[in-house]
């Protein structure tokens, strides 16, 4: 429905809806009753939606960074929490991943924060949040393709990137967490097109959903012959993965 239309149904400003679809306002739980409505949003499925708008009045961890946080991110740090099964495939080490000291080293590379000192500690903070979030639980799984460059690249230093190798170990050590990387001598690969993160739901309401990352934005679908296309290339890149336990440089 064009945003116009949807607008003068619900009898707010345009803007008021545009704004509800970037994440930059918290949805009105009257709002999303009406729109349930006008959508034709079957009974069970608008119980569950205004539910999440319930739990959305609670302030979420990520609140007080919010202007470090791209509007389309917010929507992953939310999922990635309760994924049954995170995998993930980078060309450098995921954000879930790093240390604060790596984190800090990419963040003072952002060209937007040049004049902010204080931004690479809050990425740090962030990074540590998330980590917190996905490798604090034990009944998930979390599966990693990394490129080897993501391992070779000296992101802060030779001493930040031996601290971040040494964590990747340490989390590859925990049973519910499987590493792997694409070694150079593998030559091409299914991953040419760039990093993609698929989360796995068990709850058959909670479909299971892409998401691809560029400069402009964040893109997630929960489309079947997406999610089949990015199946298929994870399922190669496993093939000529290596476990990190036994990659050696």
């Amino acid at each position: 429905m064009p945003v116009a239309d949807a607008a003068a149904a619900l009898r707010v400003n345009p803007r008021t809806i545009r704004r509800l679809e970037n994440g930059e306002v918290k949805p009105n739980y009257t709002l999303v009753e009406s729109a349930c409505r006008l959508y034709g949003i079957p009974p069970e499925s608008a119980a569950r939606i205004l539910e999440m708008v319930d739990q959305a009045d609670e302030d979420e961890w990520h609140e007080k960074y919010r202007q470090d946080i791209a509007p389309w991110l917010v929507q992953l740090l939310d999922l990635e929490a309760v994924a049954d099964r995170i995998h993930i495939v980078e060309s450098l080490v995921p954000g879930v991943c790093q240390t604060p000291a790596y984190a800090a080293a990419l963040a003072s590379k952002n060209p937007k924060h040049v004049d902010d000192p204080d931004y690479a500690r809050r990425v740090a903070e962030i990074r540590g949040r998330r980590a917190q979030n996905v490798f604090g639980r034990r009944t998930n799984e979390v599966f990693i393709i990394l490129d080897e460059a993501a391992l070779l690249r000296q992101i802060g230093g030779a001493k930040t990137m031996a601290e971040q190798v040494a964590h990747l170990r340490a989390i590859d050590s925990h049973p519910n967490v499987r590493i792997r990387v694409l070694p150079f001598d593998e030559g091409a690969t299914a991953a040419h097109k760039g990093s993609f993160t698929i989360l796995e739901f068990d709850n058959v309401k909670e479909p299971d959903l892409a998401y691809v990352e560029t400069y402009l934005a964040g893109q997630y679908s929960v489309k079947p012959t997406v999610l089949d296309e990015l199946r298929g290339r994870y399922a190669s890149l496993m093939a000529q993965a290596i476990d990190l336990k036994e990659y050696e440089r």
